[in-house]
């Protein structure tokens, strides 16, 4: 049995500054971004010079944003999972302007411990319980993540480069 470690989510309090925002979800970014070991770990300056990437984080607090955080027992952000709608530019999963796009990510030391399980089944019943009609996602060929996305709904709508996009329906 896996070793469950002390956690708790919390949503993302609507009265954060967008740069404290930022400041949260950044390090979470960086990990979507740096999955995998196999190549070279970029930093903050490529999302701050990539458009599409920034879009991700950037003037937090828009209509349509959600975010949870996994919080460790010393109250340390563990995980976060958020969506936000993106169509200008459009983020890799995007779907359609009305679709929310998730982006979800957690620290090495609590994965595969039910942290991202947890994190993604709470932003869908908060997008849910928001409105959204579904959520989409990219997932990059070889990230083990599929296997959890595919366990809470999401299903294969398409392709982008070497990614597929995934649809859950709310």
């Amino acid at each position: 049995m896996t070793e469950r470690t002390l956690m708790h989510i919390t949503p993302l309090p609507a009265d954060h500054t967008p740069e404290h925002a930022r400041e949260l979800l950044l390090p979470f970014l960086l990990q979507c971004i740096n999955w995998s070991h196999s190549s070279p770990e970029l930093d903050g300056s490529v999302i701050d010079a990539d458009d599409q990437l920034a879009a991700y984080i950037d003037g937090w607090g828009r209509d349509g944003d959600i975010a949870v955080i996994a919080w460790d027992d010393d109250d340390q952000p563990v995980g976060a999972a958020w969506c936000r709608l993106l169509s200008d530019p459009p983020g890799y999963g995007w779907v359609a302007d009305d679709i929310p796009e998730v982006s979800i990510a957690v620290a090495p030391d609590f994965q595969a411990k039910g942290a991202g399980r947890q994190l993604l089944h709470t932003l869908c019943r908060l997008a849910a319980v928001s409105g959204h009609p579904a959520l989409s996602l990219s997932v990059s060929d070889g990230n083990m993540s599929k296997h959890l996305y595919t366990q809470l709904g999401f299903s294969d709508i398409g392709r982008s480069g070497d990614s597929d996009v995934m649809l859950k329906r709310l």
